[in-house]
């Protein structure tokens, strides 16, 4: 749990749907979190107030199974007090100075965790085990390293793979850092392996980290934020048929029967 998100999980004797609601007061329950069908589950709820309590009831769409509440960290934001009604002496604003010219584009933002999160149950179980790695603040921003990570290296010069499925695997040898994308784009896995050739033995054809296309999409739709692209066609001189058995001659050869 942090100031602004916190996930939720609870388990069930059967598969179902995944639903939270949540909000201010228990009859005001306005924000909703939904996932997966599996008998584990988590949510995450996301954009919340810092120092607030909220009440929330987990079920599916159609039951509610049970009901809690949760506190978010951190101070509640503060109003500023009035300002008098007295005169005072009028200062005119400095007119700010005009932002310097950059050759660079703006930071793309990044969607939410549930367009870029492959299955959002098994996030809270990512985070846990992974988001040390990258020192990210809560699960939300795990996620979003996770996609910035895809979108660097579809600028090329990382290693890459793609499986038959469509699986695109990414490893960048100078941070260590390894992901698995979906054939969607959305994320699998984000993680730094113990093993340096981690990557090495992972299934799937590797393609030329040089080029952005590398991480184009072969296959389904693209998730938000991702432009896949796809793959050019190899060329026919690489495909190669199988020769076929050559026969065997009979030439000289002789068979007795007792």
């Amino acid at each position: 749990m942090t100031g602004s998100s916190v996930v939720i999980s609870w388990v069930t004797d059967v598969e179902t749907g995944t639903r939270v609601n949540c909000g201010l007061a228990p009859e005001q329950l306005t924000e909703r979190a939904e996932s997966g069908v599996g008998a584990a589950h988590a949510a995450v709820l996301t954009e919340l107030k810092p120092g607030t309590k909220y009440f929330f009831a987990v079920g599916t769409a159609r039951k509610k199974f049970a009901t809690g509440e949760f506190t978010t960290s951190g101070s509640p934001l503060k109003v500023a007090s009035p300002v008098s009604s007295s005169p005072a002496a009028t200062v005119p604003a400095a007119k700010p100075k005009p932002a310097a010219a950059s050759i660079f584009a703006p930071k793309q933002e990044a969607p939410s965790t549930w367009e870029t999160w492959g299955n959002v149950a098994s996030l809270a179980d990512h985070f846990a085990r992974h988001g040390g790695d990258f020192q990210a603040k809560d699960a939300d921003d795990y996620a979003r390293m996770a996609w910035r990570f895809g979108q660097q290296a579809k600028q090329g010069g990382w290693q890459v793979k793609v499986d038959e499925d469509g699986t695109r695997r990414v490893y960048d040898p100078k941070s260590g850092a390894f992901a698995a994308y979906n054939a969607n784009g959305t994320t699998k896995k984000y993680f730094k392996p113990n093993s340096r050739d981690y990557f090495a033995r992972q299934p799937g054809r590797l393609l030329n980290a040089h080029t952005p296309e590398s991480l184009c999409n072969t296959s389904a739709r693209p998730a938000a934020g991702h432009n896949w692209k796809k793959p050019r066609a190899r060329n026919l001189a690489e495909v190669r048929m199988k020769s076929a058995p050559r026969a065997v001659s009979n030439r000289g050869s002789r068979t007795t029967t007792g």
